[in-house]
């Protein structure tokens, strides 16, 4: 009798055993699937704020787009006391435009945010029609460098002195050719022979303007950087391929090229009847202005109406940075911080080149650098970052607008989330702080 008891005791026991261990197995079960529900949930919600993120950078672009086609004097550059460019909300998202002051690019160790504006890609070189001597004063450039960077472009056979052409890139690892016509962006020059990633971006790997904490730690994170407190952007924060300037005025009528004797006479005529009437043709604009006779404020009476022979790559001498300046013939790297300084210390109340010569005073200069300059912008780069709701979601777009068919139009778009987070290290610790 006892010997029952004890055996259906022990098959008890073994029943409870056996029934505890399935209900933890349901247990962990149930909390598995659970924690990947909230998982689930999870990345559901993050999706939901790229999404929104993405929308609010396309409402960015229409935004801007409306800025652009909207200006009082389609001429002038819209600067960001006239828009939103921080901040901004869209629904559950916000957008930011990650600009540049070229006035003074923000050299100071991790900075703190970037500038807000759009980009005025006229204050850039345009690498399709730079000569390789103005190419050779951007930053770290070497004969070689140079000579290859136009001789991609370039429509001739044979490579220029120092230059690099087809032979010299079938010899490579994988083997290609030299292109021989335009650059179609900037990014092209990655297939430059002598080019690279370190070169092209320099220390300013998220291509934001600024110095992040990454960009002056060494050799502890990418990119590699010297740590002297000072940001080198790489070559792309100073090249463009998108400058040029219409034909036609924002008044619909033609521009007058300043080869046209004729035009320039009837010009003159119709605008300072008693003045004397302008003879002869002109190689650019400046050289007009220096030997017209006219004082500053008469002459931007009719600068709108006037244009160079070449208005493809004309650098906007109104807000090109010190590097794009030094790049100019005739101002060079010797007189390019004097430029910038009086352009500093005298800001342009009107879009023109006549100040100019109130610092280079040679009129042989002045005649060669009147062919590379302009005091207009008809292109401009909207960096867009955006988050979705909670700060969630991170996004970032570029877009080239170009204005000169008197409609803003986009010319190209590259997403660049993949560079990270691009709105500098104060706004990223403000936005985690209000998650």
């Amino acid at each position: 009798m006892n010997l029952r008891r004890s055996n259906k005791s022990s098959c008890q026991g073994s029943v409870l055993i056996i029934v505890l261990w399935v209900s933890m197995g349901l247990v962990a079960t149930a909390l598995y699937f659970a924690h990947s529900m909230v998982l689930e949930l999870k990345a559901a919600d993050n999706n939901v704020a790229s999404l929104e993120a993405d929308q609010a950078i396309e409402g960015a672009a229409l935004y801007v787009s409306n800025i652009l086609a909207t200006r009082a004097n389609m001429m002038m550059i819209p600067t960001p006391s006239l828009f939103h460019a921080d901040g901004v909300k869209v629904g559950n998202a916000t957008f930011w435009l990650i600009g540049r002051d070229t006035n003074d690019l923000q050299t100071s160790p991790q900075g703190d945010q970037p500038i807000w504006g759009l980009v005025d890609e006229a204050s850039r070189v345009n690498i399709n029609t730079a000569t390789a001597a103005m190419l050779l004063n951007l930053p770290q450039m070497t004969q070689n460098t140079a000579a290859a960077m136009f001789d991609w472009a370039s429509t001739n056979a044979q490579a220029s002195n120092d230059g690099a052409k087809s032979d010299t890139y079938s010899a490579l690892n994988p083997p290609y050719l030299c292109k021989g016509s335009n650059y179609e962006s900037p990014e092209e020059l990655r297939m430059v022979y002598g080019l690279n990633m370190d070169f092209l971006y320099g220390e300013d790997a998220n291509l934001n303007g600024i110095m992040d904490p990454n960009e002056n730690d060494g050799m502890i994170l990418p990119p590699y950087d010297n740590q002297n407190g000072v940001l080198d952007p790489g070559l792309l924060e100073y090249v463009t391929v998108w400058s040029k300037e219409p034909t036609m005025g924002t008044n619909g009528s033609p521009r007058i090229s300043v080869t046209d004797s004729n035009g320039l006479s009837s010009l003159m005529s119709s605008n300072f009847p008693s003045l004397p009437a302008i003879t002869g043709t002109y190689t650019n604009v400046l050289q007009l202005y220096v030997n017209s006779g006219l004082s500053e404020s008469q002459f931007q009476q009719i600068e709108p109406f006037l244009m160079n022979p070449t208005l493809t790559g004309l650098i906007n001498i109104n807000t090109a940075t010190a590097t794009a300046l030094s790049c100019i013939p005739g101002i060079g790297t010797t007189l390019a911080p004097q430029v910038l300084a009086y352009r500093q210390s005298n800001p342009p109340q009107t879009p023109s080149i006549t100040w100019i010569k109130n610092v280079v005073t040679d009129p042989t200069a002045l005649a060669e650098i009147g062919s590379y300059i302009t005091p207009y912008s008809w292109q401009f780069t909207a960096d867009i970052a955006a988050v979705g709701h909670a700060n969630r979601g991170y996004r970032r777009v570029r877009f080239v607008f170009d204005c000169s068919s008197g409609t803003p139009l986009i010319v190209y778009r590259q997403d660049l989330t993949n560079l990270g987070w691009a709105l500098g290290k104060k706004l990223h610790d403000k936005l985690l702080a209000n998650n």
